[in-house]
């Protein structure tokens, strides 16, 4: 559907979280002429005010997990219809819009990584090694050299979990004269070792190797605090851990406690266990030897263009009558499915 084509069915769509009011002057948002559209631009949890913005709407757009929709929500939401975002899921209860009717399209990106991610997971080794933001935090207080920083060449660049981005940040490494270890699974393993990387002999020896240690592994309950004080502290007091995947990865307190301890030396993260992160009395935002940015690894304008023509599109999909990437396809033929139907010709 082009943005001069009336849709089969208009919709009233609500959009969370969109911070910046970015979605609006994307191209892609086109793709929504002839739908009736609702963006916020604010957070909140409160089932309460949720339940009162998303009243009308027949369709909910999330951007990623920055809000969760569960049960107590849901149940609140009789018109809705549709949940269209992208990649993991793990903030929707799934099994709840199963039984109201309600579908859930994400189209799990598998061919390609986020670039983006990988990029900022590059920036931020960038950032901490050579201790740019203290840099720059120094000439602004009208000073001018603060510190001396680290060179990444012939270091050693550790990578715990070879997916799409993990491979992207690997290349990324071998491209600055860096030896890359890996730790992964059996197969990913295999893939690193085909690519010309080095399998580490275990996860410890990983984080005793590494001068820089990349978490790119997906959180599941399985992932939940798989790295942890024994891990952390085995690496060396140099090394620069990064974290751009998932803060539950992570055993909760580990890091700072281990930051404190020395080992290791410093922290990068976009990650945090409670997103948005305002509490400027929380630990890492204190530490001189920790970069922190917002959760901003996605968070470019082509990124969004990618992201959000995907998400869009199965917003038109399903207001023709033919849902794609469903993540609970048996909603379909239940009696309670809500879904729009292709409109009848003459």
């Amino acid at each position: 559907m082009t943005g001069d084509q009336a849709p089969e069915q208009a919709l009233n769509i609500a959009i969370l979280d969109d911070y910046l009011d970015t979605l609006r002057t994307l191209q892609c948002f086109r793709k929504l002429d002839g739908h009736a559209v609702r963006v916020w631009n604010d957070h909140t949890d409160d089932v309460d005010v949720l339940a009162g913005r998303l009243a009308d709407a027949d369709a909910l757009v999330l951007i990623r997990e920055r809000t969760a929709v569960r049960a107590p929500l849901l149940d609140r939401l009789p018109k809705l219809r549709l949940i269209s975002q992208r990649s993991a899921f793990r903030h929707i209860d799934v099994d709840a819009c199963s039984r109201l009717g309600i579908v859930v399209s994400s189209n799990l990106h598998a061919g390609a990584p986020s670039y983006a991610a990988a990029e900022l997971t590059w920036a931020l080794v960038l950032a901490s090694m050579r201790q740019i933001p203290q840099q720059v935090a120094s000439m602004a207080s009208g000073h001018w050299q603060c510190a001396v920083g680290h060179t990444l060449r012939d270091k050693t660049f550790g990578i715990f979990g070879f997916g799409r981005i993990g491979a992207a940040v690997a290349g990324y490494a071998a491209a600055f004269g860096m030896k890359v270890l890996v730790w992964s699974s059996p197969e990913s393993l295999a893939r690193a070792a085909a690519q010309g990387y080095m399998p580490a002999a275990s996860k410890r020896a990983l984080f005793e190797d590494a001068d820089v240690v990349s978490l790119h592994v997906r959180l599941v309950p399985a992932t939940r605090g798989i790295v942890g004080a024994a891990e952390l502290s085995s690496m060396k007091p140099s090394a620069l851990f990064v974290n751009t995947s998932r803060a539950g990865l992570v055993e909760p307190g580990a890091l700072v406690s281990a930051l404190r301890n020395g080992r290791p030396g410093m922290a990068a993260l976009d990650v945090y266990d409670n997103e948005p992160l305002f509490d400027v009395s929380d630990p890492l935002l204190g530490m001189s030897n920790v970069v922190c940015t917002p959760h901003i690894g996605y968070v470019t304008r082509e990124e969004f263009e990618l992201q959000f023509s995907d998400i869009f599109d199965q917003i038109t999909a399903f207001a023709s009558g033919a849902p794609i990437n469903v993540v609970n396809p048996d909603v379909l033929d239940s009696p309670s499915y809500r879904g729009a139907r292709p409109a009848q010709r003459s």
